[in-house]
């Protein structure tokens, strides 16, 4: 019963964002096929499908950026019902025109604008959450999205074939759902008005997040490990569809479907036991075990190529460390800034976030494409070996920068 306690204490507007963030993947039915979508029937080659990402990925950077800056000087409800709004007509009017690259760039056009509201999203999170209660607050939310998606990539992936236009409209129509419950239900107000352990804010008038940033050492190493582990993390859904669809050629949609789904209910089933069970173990370390085991998961799908078992065992590894490390990171960096800089730092790390996804796409894409997907994997590790160094020396610094934090850590 604890399992499900430890989420109580949360506010209303908490519990919104949980049930509003099913209902949107619910009816994420795109991006899991996205990669199948340009390499099987737009008929892309794995490096023609990583550039698509990239450009793509370079489309949203300003997005990442801007939404930052609008969510620190607006309000974050108005930011994100105005953008729901946009990505919403985008989407659905996408599924109504033929298939095509054009098709294809007015769904993305949706997207930059759920793109631009995703810092406001983060920042009201840990704005109407104490701090004490900002960790289990992301974990709700990200196991709400993941109810979610277990659903949604088997429909997709019985939908591939003959009604993918369906999808896209089921993704702009579940948006709307959610945003009426934003629209009614959430209240956006402001910073949680517990008292606080985290950055001092006095003084920060006058200074912007690059100084923040260029002035801690710990922020650095955190966003290095981050954008090089985000980056390998975009394989989930760029060279795993690649790898299951070259070895099963007629039925690689459907079974990375069932695999996505997997992932979702590992999320849901062990979310709640590991952030219960890690409750007392310090953020830094969490990210750091979690993205070990994304390491690990990609030497298992490099060693699993055309065994469905295999496939299981590596996406349930990859599964544990996306859990470890979700839960960690918007808590974290509420935690190391100023509130009134809160969008600027989740812009800046998804931007640095969105950039390395490219470059690991765009590197793996060439060597799949001109050596074999064993390179390709080794290469993902690569660059997650990267983030696991620059994670392990973040556990002293980090201890040592905001030594405040630490009063009463017990491990």
């Amino acid at each position: 019963m604890k399992l499900f306690t430890q989420y109580k204490g949360l506010k209303r507007e908490n519990y919104i964002l949980f049930f509003g963030r099913i209902v949107t993947n619910l009816g994420a039915m795109i991006w899991p096929l996205m990669t199948m979508i340009l390499n099987k029937k737009l008929g892309l080659n794995a490096t023609d499908t990583a550039m698509f990402s990239i450009i793509s990925g370079i489309f949203f950077l300003p997005a990442n950026l801007l939404g930052g800056r609008i969510a620190d000087k607006f309000n974050k409800k108005k930011v994100i019902i105005c953008c729901d709004i946009i990505s919403i007509i985008l989407f659905v009017t996408s599924g109504f025109i033929p298939l095509s690259l054009f098709s294809m760039c007015v769904l993305l056009a949706g997207a930059f604008f759920q793109t631009l509201e995703g810092p406001a999203y983060q920042a009201m999170v840990a704005d109407i959450t104490p701090q004490d209660k900002r960790e289990k607050a992301f974990s709700l939310l990200y196991l709400g999205g993941n109810i979610g998606l277990i659903i949604s990539p088997i429909v997709a992936g019985l939908l591939f074939n003959n009604y993918l236009w369906l999808c896209f409209v089921i993704s702009g129509i579940s948006i709307s759902i959610s945003t009426i419950l934003i629209g009614i239900f959430v209240k956006d107000i402001g910073v949680s008005d517990t008292n606080e352990q985290d950055v001092e804010q006095d003084g920060s008038e006058g200074i912007n997040i690059w100084k923040i940033i260029r002035n801690s050492t710990t922020l650095i190493l955190f966003i290095i490990a981050l954008s090089f582990y985000q980056g390998a993390y975009s394989q989930f859904s760029y060279l795993m569809p690649l790898d299951i669809t070259k070895a099963y050629p007629e039925n690689g949609s459907i079974i990375y479907g069932t695999i996505t789904s997997v992932n979702c209910i590992i999320v849901v089933l062990f979310t709640p036991i590991i952030t219960m069970a890690m409750e007392k173990v310090t953020m830094t370390k969490k990210y750091t075990l979690g993205i070990i085991f994304q390491a690990l998961s990609f030497l298992a799908f490099l060693l699993s190529f055309g065994v469905i078992a295999g496939y299981y065992a590596s996406i349930t590894l990859f599964t544990v460390g996306e859990i470890l490390t979700t839960i960690v990171i918007g808590a974290y960096l509420s935690e190391r800034v100023p509130a009134n800089f809160r969008g600027r730092i989740y812009g800046v790390t998804n931007f640095a976030a969105a950039f390395m996804s490219g470059v690991v796409e765009w590197g793996s894409g060439r060597l799949f494409d001109d050596y074999g997907l064993k390179y390709a994997w080794a290469f993902s590790i690569g660059m997650t070996m990267v983030a696991v160094i620059a994670s392990c020396v973040l556990i002293y610094t980090d201890r040592k920068e905001f030594s405040n934090l630490y009063a009463e850590v017990k491990e």
